[in-house]
């Protein structure tokens, strides 16, 4: 039987995309991080647009909560993390964001 340090972990493997060395699995966590970013800040606008309090002081929470985590993190330096994971994770969160708020907002 293999203990758990034979066991290799492929999300744990390096791996070379678009000049960045990185794991499948940072790279999972920080487009799920970009992506619930945009999805907090758009979902925002919706609720204050709507005066749903409840929700606007919720997002608000989880938002600077993401905020807090965002500011203290390494910049990107790859290619990689400045023209794809940030932007495009971000701006579907966003997309889904708003989306999703309309229909909370309609069964509040």
């Amino acid at each position: 039987m293999k203990t758990k340090k034979e066991i290799k972990n492929p999300l744990n493997e390096k791996i070379n995309i678009y000049g960045a060395v990185t794991t499948a699995k940072e790279l999972i966590r920080e487009t799920f991080i970009n992506f619930m970013w945009g999805f907090m800040g758009n979902s925002i606008v919706v609720f204050m647009s709507k005066e749903i309090d409840v929700m606007v002081f919720l997002n608000f929470i989880f938002y600077y909560m993401l905020i807090s985590y965002i500011v203290n993190r390494d910049k990107y330096q790859t290619r990689l993390g400045r023209f794809i994971i940030l932007p495009g994770s971000a701006a579907l969160g966003a997309y889904a964001g708003y989306k999703i708020a309309q229909y909370i907002s309609f069964l509040l």
